[in-house]
């Protein structure tokens, strides 16, 4: 080692030896999968004796997260568990939270495990637990006969109607002097739990909503984006009435400084959401445009065509009144025709009749008596002549008569 190395090394090993050692945490006792959930919905109470709320720590959130055996999940811990959840976590909160833990468990097989331990702790603690199922929405969901357009969606109508019966029910009954028994309270009373409030229902509907959500997302029957919608509408029902600019400012920044990415992936999504519904709004808008400028012209077409036919109507309105006319004129042209026709024959026949008469009476006979007189062995002349001038005369009388 030279001199100078000699010199730099002293100085770096006298500040090393000056620092003070680290002091190591002390290691603590790894707590079982089983053990966090029971220390969570164990019953405690505060220096007032009131039962506390069952929570979830961030620590055990982490633990569960990050678990790598399950094996002590069992029914017996179901029912061990849910004697105390009912008296600690009736509104599912802490059940909840634990869903969307076990939701994020690294491990496929203990988030499995998981899942279906909080589905059968939820189905010994909802308003149907008489019902002894050990998959509420299993059971809800063979009830679905295609009507709706996603399991989603079935499933949350089916328990929002479910929970409205109920807090109805519970409305009605604490609107009367006393609180009647019934085959739902009994089981209430019979498990040691308080009746919950419709407020109180109101929540563990919502906490059963979100959680059905994740057991669907944990089954492949329904796709994340849904299920992203699906949880931002539970979300909306937790705004607070009088919303603070300030704090949502201050809780991004707190985000931020944390480094938490998932916050900006979210505003990122809903970013997303929002422009694509923006486009689509344009091409709507667009479309719409487009509508009312094609109604317009079929408007302004049918208001044409609404002219050109009342024009072709009343077009056809003076032909028939043409027609009509005509007709009219036809037929008395056909009548006076039948009169003429009629007249004339008759005038045809009294023709005949005076000429037969004419021709026969006064001009044959005086001429055959003239032929007679003629044709003597002495001729009468002047008998024929008589005779011919009486014909002539008959002839010229009557001869006016047919020249009118």
């Amino acid at each position: 080692m030279t001199g100078h190395e000699s010199d730099t090394a002293l100085p770096q090993q006298q500040a090393a030896e000056a620092k003070p050692a680290r002091k190591q945490k002390p290691s603590a006792q790894t707590k079982s999968i089983s053990e966090i959930i029971s220390q969570v919905f164990a019953i405690s109470v505060d220096k007032d004796q009131n039962i506390k709320p069952a929570t979830l720590s961030k620590a055990d959130f982490k633990s569960i997260v990050s678990c790598q055996t399950t094996a002590e999940l069992d029914a017996q811990l179901v029912d061990k568990v849910a004697e105390d959840a009912r008296k600690t976590d009736p509104q599912f909160n802490a059940l909840a939270l634990l869903t969307v833990a076990t939701s994020r468990c690294r491990e496929d097989a203990q988030r499995h495990a998981l899942m279906i331990f909080c589905v059968r702790l939820a189905s010994a603690l909802w308003i149907n637990r008489h019902r002894e199922s050990h998959d509420l929405f299993q059971d809800i969901l063979d009830g679905d006969k295609g009507l709706d357009s996603t399991p989603l969606r079935f499933l949350c109508n089916s328990i929002a109607a479910l929970y409205s019966k109920r807090i109805e029910h519970v409305r009605a009954a604490l609107s009367a002097t006393t609180l009647p028994v019934t085959s739902d309270s009994a089981t209430d009373t019979l498990a040691g739990s308080i009746l919950l409030t419709p407020s109180e229902l109101t929540s563990q509907r919502d906490n059963l909503l979100l959680i059905g959500g994740l057991w669907l997302l944990a089954k492949g029957k329904s796709d994340p984006s849904q299920s992203i919608m699906f949880f931002a509408e539970l979300l909306e029902e937790r705004q607070s009435r009088n919303r603070s600019n300030r704090d949502i400012a201050l809780y991004i920044a707190e985000q931020y400084a944390k480094h938490e990415s998932l916050l900006a992936d979210t505003l990122d999504y809903f970013k997303q959401q929002a422009n694509e519904q923006a486009t689509y709004g344009k091409r709507l808008q667009s479309a719409l445009e487009h509508s009312e400028q094609e109604a317009a012209r079929l408007r302004t077409q049918l208001t044409e065509h609404k002219r050109t036919t009342e024009e072709q109507a009343q077009r056809v309105s003076t032909m028939e009144a043409e027609i009509t006319r005509l007709q009219h004129m036809l037929e008395e042209q056909q009548l006076d025709e039948r009169a003429k026709r009629t007249h004339l024959r008759d005038n045809t026949g009294q023709a005949k009749a005076r000429a037969f008469n004419l021709l026969t009476g006064d001009v044959l006979e005086p001429l055959k008596l003239s032929l007679s007189a003629l044709q003597r062995e002495k001729p009468k002349t002047e008998v024929a002549a008589h005779h011919i001038e009486l014909a002539v005369e008959s002839i010229e009388r009557d001869i006016k008569w047919f020249k009118e």
